[in-house]
């Protein structure tokens, strides 16, 4: 009798359990999607994730309800062994409606930071910051503590535990990264005192590791309004001698004869971004005799960025309005279609700063969204395209932990690949070459992995074409489209890599390689690593260089001889930093 009741109640109790564990993966979903980088970036995507948001809470609570009133699930409260799997489902609930109600506090938080930055154009509400600051941090903590995964709890219910375990974890990491961003902006924006910075706009037509500076600005913050005080060619800013900042050995070797503590147009060359930030604050100063507080650092795709949110920006002398749509197009090319290598220099203006002006009129006297335009910006800097420096170390800190500054070896240098594709010659033509990447990773050992990195250089000039300033030929090619590739991979910190110098915290391979007109070339790198597998993983980081396009990556792993969990495969835009892991296990 007593073995049928249990069997009676067991049916009962899976009977009332389902609809729970329905309600509570309906619930997940809606936190997953309310939850996506872009969930906040406008008004209408805000309303979305709001009713996400109250859904969610609504079936957590029905869900909460069903379990805590069924008669069936109250008896096992009695069984040993099945005590436990109760208060875990009842554990469950509440933790998630915890993680759903603090993402909601942030998105009244989002909503008032709006509210309160539209009453004044210009300016950044500090005191709202703040507010979202907190509630950030607060979300981030309330998602931390929910993660249980010592829980216990078995089957259908046991894998609702750890899905919804994975979806605060990965929260809380984009919390971390949103909280370190807003410490360091409070006080960039001036909030302890009026902050002057050094802004750099890099052009992507002629690339460095990143685009080549030939515009700048002075922004001023103070206690959040913004102002644009100077701008020009970098021209202006000329040096008679180099600065005095310390080149270090592996830079000196590779970068060195570009004269990189002297000319604008080769400071950048390094991965190494807060160097590279710290000489331009010297060439700076030395240059204008002023102190700055840091560097803000713009390329085409961030300014498009900014675009999307401020709209379209007519400038003198351009005959259609700078658009998020045709920013590159417009500045990279059509600027230059018919200029002649010995055109004046007055004829041969990019724009830039002219384009950095209205976008900062734009910006001051009206009222943008405030956090549509802070997700705009936090697009451009996972592609690189923004970068943030502060002479602060506190400040620094924050924006090198959020990813908003730091060379590629900030974050494990010991996994980390960056590749740079950069224009040997005085040409413009990095607007028409497209690299991709395809690297195949292999084990050679019982841990140790070799990375094949192959660098494809597609030249899409067009043949034939008269000489031009943007195509060329100059000192250094031959015929109008000859592209001069200098392609840079840098591999692992003590990695093995044929013909390297240790460079910006990692382990650096050059090549050049000419690449005419509508050709292809490829170029090879080896990379061993040693160690690569610990504790039963291979992580891999690769960081991007922003280019106008992404590069198309793709990387295979060759899974013989191992069991490995995960896709062997990945293919994509490489547009952000991307960290692959597998299991790896004995074959």
């Amino acid at each position: 009798m007593l073995g049928a009741l249990i069997v009676i109640d067991g049916v009962l109790v899976w009977r009332d359990l389902q609809p729970a564990r329905v309600e509570v993966l309906a619930a997940r979903d809606l936190l997953r999607k309310a939850l996506q980088p872009n969930a906040f970036a406008t008004p209408e995507k805000r309303a979305v994730s709001r009713g996400k948001i109250t859904r969610a809470l609504a079936k957590l609570t029905t869900a909460r309800a069903r379990i805590a009133g069924s008669n069936a699930i109250s008896v096992v409260a009695f069984v040993p062994g099945l005590r436990e799997q109760r208060a875990g489902m009842l554990m469950l609930l509440d933790d998630a409606r915890s993680a759903t109600t603090a993402v909601n506090n942030l998105l009244d938080s989002a909503e008032s930071l709006i509210y309160r930055g539209q009453s004044r154009a210009g300016a950044v509400p500090l005191d709202s910051l703040q507010t979202m600051l907190d509630e950030t941090d607060e979300a981030g903590t309330v998602l931390r503590t929910v993660q249980r995964r010592s829980s216990g709890l078995w089957g259908p219910l046991g894998d609702a535990r750890h899905q919804l375990d994975g979806v605060a974890a990965a929260a809380a990491e984009r919390l971390r990264q949103t909280s370190s961003a807003l410490r360091g902006a409070y006080g960039f924006f001036g909030a302890h005192g009026p902050r002057r910075y050094l802004l750099t706009m890099m052009n992507n037509a002629e690339m460095r590791d990143e685009g080549m500076i030939l515009s700048y600005g002075v922004v001023r913050f103070d206690q959040g309004e913004v102002h644009l005080d100077r701008r020009g060619t970098i021209s202006d800013l000329r040096l008679d001698v180099p600065v005095s900042t310390a080149i270090p050995p592996g830079t000196e070797a590779i970068f060195g004869s570009s004269r990189p503590t002297a000319l604008w147009q080769s400071v950048n060359a390094t991965a190494d971004f807060d160097w590279s930030r710290q000489t331009m604050a010297e060439m700076y100063r030395q240059a204008t005799g002023e102190t700055i507080d840091g560097v803000i650092s713009l390329d085409i795709p961030g300014l498009a960025e900014v675009l999307t949110v401020i709209g379209p920006v007519k400038v003198a002398g351009i005959p259609k309005p700078i658009s998020a749509s045709n920013a590159g197009r417009v500045l990279l090319k059509d600027l230059y279609d018919g200029l002649s290598r010995s055109a004046p220099q007055g004829e041969r203006r990019e724009h830039l700063d002219e384009v950095v002006g209205a976008v900062f009129d734009r910006l001051a006297n009206e009222k943008p969204d405030l956090v549509r335009l802070a997700t705009a910006l936090a697009r451009a800097s996972s592609g690189g395209h923004l970068r943030l420096w502060s002479t602060a170390p506190d400040e620094q800190q924050a924006f090198v932990q959020s990813g908003l500054s730091g060379g590629p070896s900030a974050v494990e240098p010991d996994r980390t690949f960056h590749l740079a594709v950069e224009n040997r010659t005085a040409t413009k033509l990095d607007y028409y070459v497209q690299p991709s990447v395809h690297q195949e990773v292999r084990f050679t050992g019982p841990n140790d992995v070799l990375v094949r990195t192959i660098v494809t250089i597609d030249n899409r000039a067009p043949s034939g074409a008269a000489a031009s300033y943007q195509l060329g030929p100059d000192e250094y090619s031959a015929r109008p489209g000859d592209y001069t590739a200098w392609v840079l991979l840098w591999g692992p910190a003590g990695a093995i890599q044929p013909a390297s110098t240790s460079e910006a915290g990692l382990t650096l391979t050059e090549a050049i390689v000419s690449v005419e007109p509508g050709e292809r070339r490829d170029v090879v790198f080896d990379t061993l690593i040693h160690d690569a597998v610990r504790h039963g993983e291979l992580t891999l980081r690769l960081v991007p260089q922003p280019r106008l396009r992404p590069m198309d990556l793709t990387v295979s792993l060759d899974s013989r001889g191992r069991r490995v969990e995960g896709s062997t495969t990945w293919h994509g835009a490489w547009n952000q930093t991307r960290r692959m892991t597998w299991g790896v296990k004995p074959g």
